[in-house]
């Protein structure tokens, strides 16, 4: 059984997002990809979420979902509310 694993692109429109919150809060940190994940040979496919972390923690976002994630999967909230939440936790 091999891994595979691909690139995922992120939205441009989420990007724009994303670096537009950074750049109003003056926050240095920088986005990475996330990734598709599959096994040969079998119909099992991981997606990897895109990822910011900022101050020890993870922010998780998927394309054309409005929830972004903190840390894990089990919590989210609403991307309008990511500014917010980010300047509490500072």
């Amino acid at each position: 059984m091999q891994i595979i694993k691909e690139k995922l692109e992120i939205d441009e429109v989420l990007e724009k997002k994303i670096n537009n919150l950074l750049k109003f809060n003056n926050i240095k940190a920088k986005l990475k990809n996330g990734n598709i994940i599959s096994l040969s040979n079998t119909n099992i496919v991981y997606i990897q979420p895109h990822s910011i972390e900022i101050k020890g923690i993870t922010y998780l976002f998927f394309n054309e979902c409005e929830d972004v994630y903190i840390n894990d999967l089990s919590r989210s909230i609403p991307f309008k509310e990511l500014e917010n939440f980010i300047r509490c936790t500072f």
